[in-house]
């Protein structure tokens, strides 16, 4: 095993996914707090699982299939790039249907008439 080429996937897989989270944080602050009812708390908590779920996803895919072991440099690189980009794309996919299922309900409560809300609830 190259040591550098460990390095680098560690080190990939670690900042896609924080760059990426780094990005949607603010937009998904205030949805989260939409949806948590204004508390800060519950909103913090959900980002914080987030990046947890990001990072150790990544890492675990970068780990189990990582090209690290007698590997040209340009492979090693590479092989890390995808691994990143999928665990990173499948955190955001889970993170974004999640979220937005309870967007899409209150949003459909709120189309109803009053009187279809109350029997829907």
């Amino acid at each position: 095993m190259q040591v550098l080429h460990f390095a680098m996937t560690l080190l990939l897989a670690v900042l896609g996914p924080v760059l990426a989270l780094g990005y949607l944080k603010p937009i998904l602050l205030r949805v989260l707090r939409s949806q948590c009812g204004g508390a800060g708390d519950g909103a913090d908590f959900w980002i914080r699982s987030a990046y947890v779920l990001a990072i150790c996803g990544t890492l675990l895919l970068a780990l189990s299939f990582g090209q690290y072991r007698q590997a040209e440099t340009l492979d090693a690189l590479e092989r890390a790039l995808w691994l990143v980009a999928a665990g990173t794309f499948g955190t955001v996919a889970f993170i974004a249907r999640q979220v937005w299922r309870p967007v899409r309900e209150t949003l459909a409560r709120r189309s109803l008439p009053p009187a279809a809300a109350k029997e829907a609830a």
